[in-house]
């Protein structure tokens, strides 16, 4: 008989102790930020740009965050190298319902087009949307080198 309860006892007790682990993990995750906006993609011609995340505010179930960021410099930034006239292609985890492309100039947001520009330059950009679950902006930079 003892035998039997010491058994159902240690049995409990590892279920429990599964159930303790199955909701730290699911709560905290697991080094993911599960209210944090995924990412989206950027091409420039051939070349893929690394995208950085910025401001954001957005909710994930019961839980929710924002988050504030200055606009970046070219040196907080891996550029890349494009060719002039190239078209910028933004492909986003799901349509937003708004979308916004900005042109970073002396540390302004400025309006423009998804085309990189026939001067050679560096270029920052600020990209972003609003979904249901909030709103999120995104960074890159471009190089365009001399002819």
């Amino acid at each position: 008989m003892k035998r039997n309860r010491r058994f159902w006892i240690v049995l409990i007790g590892l279920l429990v102790g599964v159930g303790v682990i199955y909701v730290a993990v699911s709560w905290f995750g697991d080094g993911d930020d599960p209210v944090k906006p995924p990412l989206p993609m950027v091409r420039v011609g051939s070349v893929t740009a690394e995208v950085e995340q910025s401001t954001y505010c957005w909710e994930a179930g019961s839980r929710a965050m924002c988050a504030d960021y200055g606009l970046p410099e070219a040196d907080d930034l891996q550029l890349i190298t494009v060719k002039p006239g190239d078209a910028i292609d933004i492909v986003y985890h799901a349509d937003p319902m708004e979308s916004s492309f900005f042109q970073i100039e002396d540390g302004e947001l400025v309006p423009a087009e998804p085309v990189v520009p026939d001067e050679p330059g560096i270029y920052l950009y600020e990209i972003g949307g609003e979904w249901a679950q909030g709103d999120s902006r995104y960074v890159f930079g471009i190089r365009v080198p001399e002819n």
